[in-house]
């Protein structure tokens, strides 16, 4: 019986097979990672162990379907620089998102917008966070649907004109 359950869990060392069969998917290359240059293992290993150590500021989650590792998510503080190149405040606590569903065909059943969703719920129960953004490429109008479902924004376009740097405010009572 499937119950359709989404669960966010650390990744562990155990999880670069499945990310280098991910990062491998020319569906999840086409917006996340270099469409012509597939990961290796040890690719995969040298960018994500940092991470899965905790010696990265990027914190590393994989979501599950039921128990089924479906996909990838991370956040992260955005640093003063890059916070005054995208035109906010020093003092303000800012973190980033990113995430993929790994598996092409749960593309467009809603779980992407469920696994956003408590993932921001995570992230305001661990951090003090203000605002949080993501910069999806604009010709990914999928994700774009799924961000604003969510309660982001299109702040403005960034990277060249290429992406859209789009945000979350949080409201603090």
């Amino acid at each position: 019986m499937i119950t359709n359950k989404i669960n966010i869990r650390k990744m562990t060392a155990n999880d670069y097979r499945l990310m280098t069969k991910w990062l491998r998917t020319k569906e999840v290359l086409a917006f996340y990672g270099e469409i012509n240059s597939p990961y290796t293992i040890e690719e995969v290993r040298k960018k994500y162990e940092p991470r899965v150590r905790g010696e990265s500021t990027v914190s590393p989650f994989i979501v599950e379907l039921d128990d089924l590792p479906i996909g990838y998510m991370q956040h992260y503080p955005i640093q003063i620089h890059e916070q005054k190149d995208f035109g906010y405040l020093e003092n303000q606590v800012i973190y980033g998102i990113d995430q993929f569903i790994g598996i092409p065909n749960l593309f467009n059943k809603g779980y992407g917008t469920i696994m956003v969703s408590k993932f921001i719920d995570f992230i305001l129960k661990t951090t003090n966070v203000e605002i949080i953004i993501l910069d999806p490429e604009i010709s990914n109008e999928r994700a774009i649907r799924c961000y604003e479902k969510c309660g982001f924004s299109k702040v403005k376009k960034i990277n060249h004109e290429n992406k859209y740097l789009m945000e979350m405010t949080i409201k603090k009572i």
